[in-house]
């Protein structure tokens, strides 16, 4: 006498245990690209410090470079020409050690392309 309506040996467990694995893969995938991303945007924000170092440094240089022309244009009238054209002027900085600023006329023409 076999019974046609047995109860399965494992009931609603397994279809549970599959439901939970399922959701728990899926949230671990979403966790992982999350990290990715938080990766990637660290290392662009290490990028970023980067370029702004180095185009305070290039700033800096290309002051020191217009300040020297400025000073160089008292002695040489080949010098004294280029600041006038382009309306080149500086301040000495109050402090030393501080960048001193340095300001081109509004109306003064682009510099030439090469």
């Amino acid at each position: 006498m076999t019974d046609s309506t047995a109860r399965p040996v494992f009931g609603a467990f397994v279809p549970v245990l599959l439901l939970a694995l399922s959701v728990f893969v899926f949230l671990a995938g979403d966790v992982a690209v999350a990290f990715q991303q938080h990766l990637a945007g660290l290392r662009i924000a290490d990028q970023q410090q980067q370029q702004f170092a180095q185009a305070a440094a290039i700033e800096d240089r290309l002051r020191q470079i217009m300040q020297d022309l400025v000073v160089l244009g008292d002695r040489n009238p080949e010098a004294a020409v280029i600041v006038k054209k382009y309306g080149i002027s500086f301040r000495p900085s109050a402090a030393p050690g501080t960048p001193a600023p340095v300001t081109a006329a509004p109306d003064a023409p682009a510099a030439p392309s090469k």
